[in-house]
């Protein structure tokens, strides 16, 4: 069976002004990139920081060593971490089905 592959395209419209049109258009022409090219490879290389900083856990190191220290000898279960223990088997808990 033959793989579909087509690729819907959508359109990314911004304005600016001409200033800002043309110091993003040397630019684009210096890195020997179309315009839109140049765009696109920015705003996807601004894209994936943001989103790497987002997703990504960053600990100090005390952080870090708390962590760890949190999961190498965990708190004993308090009735507050048994109810909502029950509360997740009961109700959240989908593996019984």
């Amino acid at each position: 069976m033959k793989a579909n592959s087509s690729r819907k395209e959508t359109r990314l419209v911004a304005r600016t002004s001409s200033e800002i049109q043309e110091i993003i258009q040397r630019a684009a022409d210096y890195s020997g990139a179309t315009l839109s090219q140049f765009l696109i490879d920015s705003a996807m290389e601004k894209a994936s920081t943001v989103i790497q900083r987002t997703e990504t856990l960053q600990l100090s190191m005390a952080g870090a060593d708390a962590l760890f220290q949190a999961l190498d000898n965990p708190p004993k279960a308090n009735k507050k971490l048994l109810k909502a223990a029950r509360h997740y088997r009961d109700v959240v808990d989908d593996s019984k089905h």
